[in-house]
């Protein structure tokens, strides 16, 4: 591959002293990966980045990343696993390509679970929140999660950490300041009386639900708005967290915008007209998600930029997190959040292990450094990962490959670069648009009997059984009339969300028009091909996208 090659050649040029070690690029995570964005090298200066890179593993789960007012960025982390009794960090002052050893912010006063939550207000002072466990009736199954706060000055130590919230407190994923100077903290707290399930029949809002603390004095006080969030979840997924796991911006208008994690296969949004005091009723959103929470980032030019994982798994629903943490994905506005582009991946985990408990690409923190990259941190278990990008890659209207760099751009796991281990689909995500073109180059050289073809809206899993059943559009290569060894095969495939309709062409010749099998939310934005393997060979050559 040529990333490999240049990597050597970084590692050559080092030997001789031609190059500094730091600027040898490296994925620090391990096992190796053989597909997906973890495989291009970080470069050696933040200016470099464009499409989504790794630049190191993150130290723990659940990860916050603040840009300080000097231009240092600092991962916040528990040291978990360990003692989990202590606020960690680390630092870079290179934008986020390198990063030191983990230096201690502060003990805690008990043992904490990973959610942390840090900011920097425009005064320079550090407010942090994290929570402690306890035992207690206000919790689940008398457990609790309590939350406290704790802040530093400018030019001073930490200050003794205070509790204010007591009770079971599930991972806190919003912390902001408002123009007005307000510290604003939603979150989600268990209700004891919703542990069980209820009565058949009966609405069941999940064992949480969306509080709210704010502060107008710099973190010396806490006040509780009276407005308490909750969402009907799915009594019939393993999980019935309720809601859960908040995220907030505020918009040019003084709005608060929160978007909140549910198990119901979107995210839901609540909207705040008085800086977070009142809240409205959560309602669905547009965004496909798994179970897991998003992050919202706003940039120096006022572009808005979200993260989530688009994903959903179709034959087995009852999944980890109702379709799974694979993916990472990432939109932009440039309108305040009434349209968005991109819907890229940003992150991929590594392939499936048989590992239990939190794990995947969730859990974003994203800040844009001082080269205007977006910096994140994300990600659990052996997935954690520090990366960047370049936003304006969301902005993109096309996108290729030649394969020439194996299978960088796909996404397909279980699978290595030969597909010796896979049988199910291989997967190719490219910007989202209501209007576009995909044509892809098929290999002659091996029977196609039974290959389908599907573009669809959201990820699922290479070995999602359903997921071409549940595309938007799937195609058989019956129907086409690629049954035949020969020469190469080119399929083009033009679409309209305003039609509902894809017209098919085989080697530039009309074949067919298709109806959408469904209404897609947000545009198309997923290729499928499989199954595979097809006598140990991947049949894509070439792909070509471009929206119209």
């Amino acid at each position: 591959m040529k990333n490999e090659l240049t990597r050597l050649f970084c590692v050559f040029l080092a030997c001789c002293g031609l190059l500094p070690a730091s600027a040898v690029p490296v994925d620090s995570l391990k096992p190796p990966v053989e597909f997906g964005m973890r495989l291009r090298p970080a470069p050696s200066a933040t200016r470099l980045v464009y499409e989504p890179v790794v630049a190191a593993s993150a130290p723990s789960n659940e990860a916050t990343l603040v840009k300080r007012m000097s231009g240092e960025l600092c991962v916040f982390f528990i040291n978990r696993p360990g003692d989990a009794n202590q606020l960690m960090f680390i630092r870079s002052v290179d934008g986020g390509i390198s990063w030191s050893e983990p230096i201690k912010a502060f003990d805690l006063p008990g043992q904490a679970y990973y959610a942390n939550q840090v900011l920097e207000d425009r005064e320079g002072v550090l407010h942090a929140v994290f929570h402690v466990f306890s035992a207690g009736g206000n919790g689940y199954r008398g457990r609790h999660l309590d939350l406290w706060y704790a802040r530093k000055r400018a030019g001073e130590g930490w200050e003794k950490p205070k509790k204010i919230y007591t009770g079971y407190v599930g991972s806190m994923r919003g912390f902001i300041q408002l123009t007005n100077g307000r510290l604003l903290l939603p979150f989600a707290r268990a209700v004891p009386s919703r542990e069980q399930k209820p009565a058949s029949g009966e609405v069941d809002y999940g064992w949480n639900e969306i509080a709210t603390l704010y502060s107008d004095d710099s973190g010396e006080n806490w006040v509780m708005a009276d407005d308490l969030l909750t969402i009907e979840v799915d009594p019939h997924n393993v999980t019935r967290y309720g809601a859960i796991e908040p995220t907030l911006i505020e918009q040019k208008n003084g709005d608060v915008w929160m978007l909140i994690r549910t198990n119901t296969g979107r995210l839901y949004e609540s909207f705040s007209k008085d800086r977070g005091t009142t809240w409205s009723q959560p309602q669905p959103t547009n965004w496909i998600s798994s179970d897991s929470p998003a992050t919202l980032t706003r940039l120096r030019d006022n572009r808005l930029i979200v993260m989530w994982c688009g994903n959903q798994r179709h034959d087995n629903p009852r999944s980890y997190a109702n379709g799974g943490r694979e993916v990472l994905h990432a939109a932009i506005s440039s309108d305040e959040g009434r349209t968005w582009h991109g819907y890229r991946e940003i992150l991929i985990s590594l392939p499936e292990s048989g590992q239990k408990g939190d794990r995947g690409a969730a859990y974003p923190s994203a800040v844009e450094n001082s080269d205007g990259k977006v910096v994140f941190v994300s990600g659990q278990a052996e997935a954690r990962a520090i990366a960047l990008f370049d936003p304006n890659w969301l902005e993109e209207k096309r996108a290729s490959d030649d394969l020439s760099d194996g299978l960088e751009q796909w996404t397909c796991f279980g699978a290595g670069n030969d597909f010796d281990r896979s049988t199910g689909e291989a997967v190719w995500n490219f910007p989202a648009a209501e209007k576009g073109k995909i044509r892809v180059h098929i290999r002659g050289s091996a029977p196609v009997v039974g290959l389908e073809l599907g573009l669809t809206d959201h990820f699922s899993i290479s070995q999602d059984t359903m997921a071409m059943a549940n595309a938007v559009v799937g195609i058989g290569s019956q129907e086409l009339g690629i049954v035949k060894t020969g020469g190469e095969q080119v399929v083009e495939m033009t679409w309209d969300n305003a039609t509902e309709e894809v017209v098919i062409r085989v080697n530039g010749a009309y074949k067919m028009t298709k109806r959408f099998s469904r209404s897609p939310i947000n545009g198309l934005n997923y290729f499928r091909i499989g199954p595979l393997p097809v006598n140990g060979k991947f049949l894509v050559t070439a792909i070509e996208f471009k929206a119209l």
